[in-house]
């Protein structure tokens, strides 16, 4: 019995009795045999089945006597016991299982199914026949839906779905929140909603439910792709030792990720065979699109490959390239490569903020970028069907991004000095509430409503500041006027409208909005319920057209600026002030983002300004130009010299008053009409322009550049877009404008081009 055991078990003066332990002492044997053949070391072995002794006791606990009486879901919640109380014997207890398993010693389960196995079960065979997804997405649908099974408790006992609530479904999305990011809630509600619609379809669901969920907004190009320099790559390559089989594997991994910019899945799956090399080509299989992809083999890449099947690629049956150099032998998994990135950024000891392995296939397009290398080429590296897909990395051009910001107005003089006293003007502040003038909770007959609305927004990812204070106004309006009414009616909601006639129209209906959304909500278990007619809301007026501000104009408002005294709130006040007007003319940004960037978003050694989370959650970078650097240097200097703080958690635009959150909107909004004010520059009705004429002038000082420079403008518009922060060329139209110097500029370019045709009839 003994003769194929490892040489320290077999000798062992206690193996007869690991060999008559009960239950599972007939399969020992067979057990440390398979444990050998994986490529575990004697000594592994030996604990392995010695660690197994605490499994029996278990299992004679819950009176078991012989193997035929257990199956794996049984042994699967002993491993889960042991994984929380007994870390070291999960290990052993999971390798019996997989050997158990792999040899149909046991059966998956005796006895009933339980309830959640028989739904998982008929809605995994829905999605793989019907909607013919992938087993890898039906994994994760099951997976999701597994903790909404739990949730309804379809692991204690059967559920009749026909006495499913809407209010039960948002009460576990509103507890999914608080553990999951809002790209999570929305997998989570998408595979709800699918779950659900076949519920409906078949008959075992009432109501269409599905219809009644709200998709968390995920916005395109949210994010920045991860990209590190291609310096710090280079610096993590040399940084590997080599000179041990598990250093020369690693190496190969990132080398490979890193050229071809391989996803993780296909480093995992690249086998002996996707190496042709007579024809000097590496064949991937892209999991994501299910194409093949033919790569050349340059020289380094078949060096890198030879030296690595030579001195570490063990003899093995497997075909995979990339194995396992520790028991249990074999492949490695597809999240192999996040681990082997993470463990080598950690023993480099560079300063390489991790994330994720995917950061390597965007660091080669940033760099192929920097090459200037064209996007259907690198599209082409990358296996990417549509433009589109690549054009997400022309995010990461700084140059090119560079060349759409706007050189620092030239300066100019000013006569007397202004009182800051007094104004002709004051701003035109946008309508808000007074959040302190609103009280923390709901208290009307319909709190308890309005309250599970406000955090189903919440839970689905929606900051929705400003409306909640729509309907804490709402909320005490029905409490003072309306204290005894149990249902809304029109009365009451066009009572509450009128009460917003003298704000402009575009604000009473986004208001009106709000309130009904809320209606709609509470109205859901009510078919008889009151539900405004959104064609009698305010119609919206005409859009503002925006003051465009030459640059000859905005020199004329920055030495303005510079007349404003120091005050007790800040000693820079004037040289604070002028540099948030010079990143908002030569930058484009939003008055939003400039209150809010930090000290830490402004890289000096790049010369760029990170901007994070702003409108629709969406992140960017933005290059300044070498003349605005300079400005910002400066600024810097004098803030250091001055003693304002300096920590990369502080505003740019500081104040003490609000030292957390900066300069106030409505104090930017002042100083800005005033120094539009003192500088003359008015619209035609005699009003200073808006703060976001900038961006608009920022855009069309662009084009205007661009003309005079003859370059390619419709080839420029792109980074134009990605430097505005835009999905697309129509977001940007927007904010271009035909003004008479482009005008003219696009009509002498025209007569260049085409003059000859109706002079000479020559060719073009």
């Amino acid at each position: 019995m003994t003769t194929n055991l490892p040489l320290k078990l077999s000798h062992s003066s206690h193996y007869h009795a690991f060999g008559n332990l009960p239950i599972i002492g007939p399969v020992m044997e067979r057990y440390t045999e398979w444990l050998e053949q994986r490529g575990y070391q004697p000594s592994t072995i030996d604990h392995h089945v010695t660690d197994l002794r605490q499994l029996v006791n278990w299992l004679q606990r819950k009176r078991y006597r012989r193997l035929e009486e257990l199956d794996i879901a049984e042994l699967m919640v002993a491993y889960h016991y042991f994984n929380r109380n007994k870390r070291y014997i999960a290990g052993p207890v999971r390798s019996l299982v997989r050997f158990l398993s792999e040899r149909k010693m046991i059966p998956e389960r005796r006895g009933p199914v339980p309830p959640l196995e028989i739904e998982q079960t008929k809605y995994g065979a829905y999605l793989s026949e019907v909607r013919g997804l992938s087993q890898f997405t039906i994994s994760g649908h099951l997976r999701r839906l597994r903790l909404f099974f739990q949730f309804l408790g379809l692991d204690r006992g059967p559920f009749d779905f026909q006495d499913l609530q809407m209010n039960r479904v948002e009460a576990y999305l509103r507890m999914s929140a608080g553990s999951n990011s809002r790209v999570s809630m929305h997998c989570i509600v998408c595979c709800l909603r699918g779950f659900l619609k076949f519920k409906h379809s078949t008959g075992q669901l009432r109501r269409p439910l599905h219809r009644q969920i709200a998709t968390p907004c995920v916005y395109q190009m949210e994010k920045l792709p991860r990209a590190i320099p291609w310096s710090k790559i280079q610096q993590l390559l040399r940084s590997i030792d080599c000179s041990e089989p598990a250093g020369l594997r690693d190496f190969a991994m990132i080398y490979l990720a890193t050229t071809y910019g391989l996803r993780r899945s296909e480093v995992a799956r690249l086998t002996l065979d996707d190496i042709d090399w007579r024809a000097r080509t590496l064949r991937i299989r892209q999991t994501k699109t299910g194409q093949v992809l033919m790569l050349p083999l340059t020289d380094e890449a078949a060096n890198v490959l030879i030296r690595y099947l030579r001195e570490s690629r063990p003899q093995s049956k497997y075909r995979q390239l990339f194995l396992k150099l520790v028991a249990p032998a074999g492949p490695l998994n597809c999240s192999a490569l996040h681990n082997v990135l993470r463990d080598r950024i950690k023993r480099s000891g560079l300063k390489i903020p991790f994330a994720g392995s995917h950061m390597l296939r965007h660091s080669l397009a940033a760099h192929l970028l920097q090459q200037r290398v064209a996007v259907k080429t690198i599209g082409d590296t990358l296996g990417h069907k549509a433009i589109e897909s690549t054009s997400t990395y022309l995010r990461l051009g700084v140059e090119d991004l560079r060349d759409v910001a706007l050189p620092l107005p030239a300066s100019v003089e000013t006569d007397a000095r202004m009182d800051w006293r007094t104004s002709r003007h004051r701003p035109r502040i946008r309508p808000g509430y007074r959040h302190r003038h609103l009280p923390e909770n709901f208290q009307s007959r319909l709190a308890r409503a309005l309250n599970n609305f406000v955090e189903l927004k919440h839970a689905l990812g929606c900051g929705y500041e400003n409306e909640t204070a729509t309907l804490h106004h709402w909320d005490q309006f029905i409490h003072r006027h309306y204290p005894q009414a149990r249902r809304v009616s029109a009365e009451m909601f066009n009572a509450w409208s009128n009460q917003f006639l003298h704000l402009k129209p575009i604000v009473r209906r986004s208001r009106q909005r709000v309130v009904r959304k809320f209606l709609l909500f509470d109205a859901r278990e009510n078919e008889n319920a009151f539900i405004p007619d959104p064609t009698t809301f305010a119609k919206p007026s005409q859009t503002l057209q925006p003051r465009l501000i030459t640059e000859l104009e905005m020199a004329r408002i920055l030495a303005v600026t510079n007349q404003v005294p120091p005050s007790f709130a800040n000693p820079l006040r004037a040289e604070t002030l002028k540099i948030g007007f010079v990143l908002l003319f030569c930058c484009g940004l939003r008055c939003g983002e400039l209150l809010r960037l930090k000290l830490a978003d402004i890289d000096l050694e790049q010369r760029l300004l990170h901007i994070r989370l702003t409108k629709f959650y969406k992140s960017r970078i933005v290059p300044l130009s070498p003349t605005v650097s300079t400005e910002v240097e400066r600024y810097f200097k004098l803030r250091r010299g001055k003693g304002l703080p300096s920590q990369p958690d502080s505003c740019l635009m500081w104040s003490s008053r609000r030292p957390l959150q900066g300069l106030a909107e409505s104090s930017l909004n002042l100083l800005w009409h005033r120094c539009c004010v003192r500088a003359g520059v008015l619209n035609d009705l005699g009003h200073p322009p808006r703060g976001h004429d900038l961006r608009h002038s920022f855009a069309v000082g662009a084009l205007q550049r661009w003309y005079a420079q003859g370059g390619n403008v419709q080839a420029k518009l792109p980074h134009l877009a990605m430097y505005l922060g835009h999905v697309n060329l129509a977001c940007t139209h927007y904010y271009l404008k035909l003004t008479p110097e482009l005008r003219q500029a696009a009509t002498q370019r025209y007569h260049d081009r085409f003059a000859t045709l109706f002079t000479t009839g020559g060719d073009l």
